[in-house]
């Protein structure tokens, strides 16, 4: 880690290995200097008990914050609170698994994908599905033989023109045959 890291990383005179961990000590210094603001010229007990709340409730995670919890101790015991009342400070934190040599490693913050963007994505691909949509129905309604809004008028022109036809044919068929009835009958 080199020196300009190693300034980004530091709270209070620790090192911390991602930025995270530096922004959580960051808020518990933070918290550290208005609990000192709140306890100070406050009676022994009144801290004492401040001191109980701060570990019940599990404010203090970092380093920056066990360093506060034990000055306070210290305070306490120079004020004649023994060890016994306070307790010992809990650390929720494994160290026998930690390598001295490893450097402090950064974590890459992955980026959440912007719900803005990935709904619009979805409208784009939606969008597209429904173009191919219209235009295989254009294309089946026009190569189609049923009448559609498209092409009902030349369809009905095609149907009226093969009627007109079939009547012609009729009528022409009806004379021809009455030409014949009228000569075999005589009537001329």
């Amino acid at each position: 880690m080199n020196r300009e890291q190693e300034d980004l990383y530091t709270v209070n005179g620790f090192i911390f290995g991602s930025a995270q961990d530096t922004e959580l000590a960051k808020q518990e210094l933070n918290s550290a200097r208005y609990i000192e603001k709140k306890i100070e010229n406050k009676s022994p007990m009144t801290v004492l008990a401040i001191y109980k709340a701060a570990i019940e409730k599990k404010m203090f995670r970092t380093p920056v914050g066990y360093a506060y919890l034990h000055d306070i101790q210290k305070r306490l015991m120079a004020s004649g609170v023994s060890q016994e009342s306070m307790g010992a400070i809990p650390l929720y934190q494994i160290y026998s698994n930690l390598h001295e040599e490893k450097a402090p490693r950064v974590v890459k913050v992955k980026k959440k994908a912007d719900p803005l963007k990935r709904r619009n994505t979805m409208l784009v691909i939606v969008n597209m599905i429904l173009i191919v949509m219209i235009i295989v129905m254009f294309a089946i309604s026009v190569s189609g033989d049923s009448p559609t809004v498209l092409n009902y008028r030349r369809t009905i022109e095609n149907e009226y023109s093969a009627w007109k036809q079939q009547l012609d044919e009729r009528e022409n068929a009806i004379r021809e045959k009455e030409r014949e009835l009228e000569m075999s009958y005589g009537y001329e």
